[in-house]
């Protein structure tokens, strides 16, 4: 198969590129995972260590050569980190909820002690009913256990029975049944059963310390106010309207902050990628990036990410195309082809190069394609129509050679060519091309070869 071919390349230069890229993602990854872990309390020092060592290994396959270990295991490492932080931030949630819940539970018992310790006055101290007050009312306070345990015994003294003659007791102690004595929390489950205990009021809390650890107190505010107008609602059929309408409030909240902050971080990502590559060529684009928060409208966001992929693309597209220009051109001069200063740039603007070779006179090779996607059509081509044809079948044998040669070159480099499609020796006649044909012309005017 060494007639006209379509043939596809992938430059060194282009792997690197990918490479990179991925490594600068595993940067802005590991940041991200290392400031909101550490934040939430959610990472040790060990953890740490282990997992820059690991990131260090994945950095240094680039200086070993091993890029495509490298980009199969950084995609692999930034998916490990995305996960390992939502479960970080799902354990620093459940235990803030559990708080949450606990603490609902004091205010809760300590109001239902405090209504029975009032129904007997003389059971309890002022003191003690002032800070079991500030318990009802909703105040943390690390003594809490201590004094619902002091307002309990209390009130068990309240309730007890008058004492009794010595005779009396050891009567009732000869008729005493074996019963469990009533502790204080047998008591509050008598009251109020768990299973009668409102689950709108689990997923609230969820809800609200999911705002409070990713988004902030103040997030978290109106809603709190919210689940306060409803829990002292005293209308049941109202409060049962108020809660309903709070989870579902909050659950569209938590759910709208996830997909912003996604599609933030995704922006900010991109712009990392197009300020290194690029610089402050579109500072415009980067300084609208910078301003954007998790508040910022997503279409707007949306917006910015389709912009920045699409600059992305288009720079990386070029540098990949003169790479791969570069690159064959090299290997031609390598080969004895006439390589001159200019090609490059001829070859991009008129789609096509031709080459000659002194020791084929009358015959040159072809070279056609944008390269911005990577295949090329190359061919032996005919430099005259006055020439002897009983040739052409020869020049297509030894171009046949040479481009096998050609492959191992690029090889040697890093690159890659494969064949796509290919016609056999003398399968369509030789193109015949000339000096004045386009590409051609703007060879001709230059001297200056690109390898000496």
């Amino acid at each position: 198969m060494s007639g006209p071919k379509v043939v596809r390349i992938v430059t060194r230069e282009e792997i690197i590129a990918i490479c990179e890229g991925h490594l600068q993602r595993l940067e802005r990854a590991v940041e991200r995972w290392q400031t909101q872990a550490t934040r939430l309390g959610e990472l040790s020092e060990q953890e740490r260590i282990a997992a820059t060592a690991r990131h260090a290994r994945l950095r240094a396959l680039l200086a070993e050569d091993r890029l495509a270990e490298l980009q199969k295991a950084v995609p692999v490492e930034i998916e490990h980190l995305r996960r390992d932080l939502e479960d970080r931030e799902e354990r620093a949630i459940i235990r803030a909820a559990e708080r949450r819940q606990r603490d609902r539970r004091v205010q809760e018992n300590a109001a239902t002690l405090l209504d029975a310790l009032h129904a007997n006055p003389q059971s309890a101290d002022q003191t003690l009913l002032q800070s079991l007050s500030q318990l009802a009312s909703g105040a943390n306070r690390e003594d809490a256990e201590r004094l619902l345990a002091e307002g309990f015994t209390h009130l068990t003294k309240a309730t007890e029975k008058p004492v009794l003659s010595d005779t009396q007791r050891a009567l009732a102690q000869q008729l005493k049944v074996a019963e469990p004595e009533l502790s204080l929390r047998d008591w509050i489950t008598a009251r109020e059963p768990e299973a009668t205990r409102d689950i709108r009021l689990l997923r609230i809390d969820r809800h609200i310390v999911e705002l409070q650890l990713l988004q902030g107190a103040e997030r978290a505010a109106p809603f709190l106010l919210a689940l306060e107008r409803a829990e002292t609602e005293v209308d049941a059929k109202r409060r049962n309207l108020l809660l309903d309408s709070l989870v579902l409030d909050l659950g569209t909240s938590t759910r709208n902050f996830q997909r912003q902050r996604e599609c933030l971080e995704q922006l900010q990502d991109l712009a990392s990628e197009i300020e290194t590559c690029m610089g402050t060529e579109h500072a415009t684009l980067l300084s609208q990036i910078g301003a954007c928060t998790t508040d910022s409208e997503f279409s707007v966001m949306a917006g910015l990410i389709e912009q920045c992929k699409t600059h992305i693309a288009t720079h990386l597209q070029t540098q990949a195309a003169l790479a791969r220009r570069e690159a064959v051109l090299g290997g031609l001069a390598s080969l004895g082809y006439e390589v001159r200063e200019g090609m490059a740039t001829a070859w991009a603007e008129t789609g096509k190069v031709v080459l000659r070779k002194a020791a084929t006179p009358g015959y040159g090779v072809e070279v056609g394609g944008k390269a911005d996607n990577g295949r090329l059509q190359v061919r032996a081509v005919a430099l005259s129509s006055d020439r002897d044809k009983t040739r052409d079948r020869d020049v297509e044998t030894i171009w046949c050679g040479e481009f096998q040669r050609l492959q191992a070159l690029l090889q040697d480099k890093g690159c890659e060519l494969l064949i796509e499609r290919a016609l056999s020796v003398g399968e369509v006649p030789l193109k015949e091309t000339s000096v004045s044909a386009p590409g051609v012309e703007a060879i001709a005017a230059q001297q200056k070869t690109l390898h000496q």
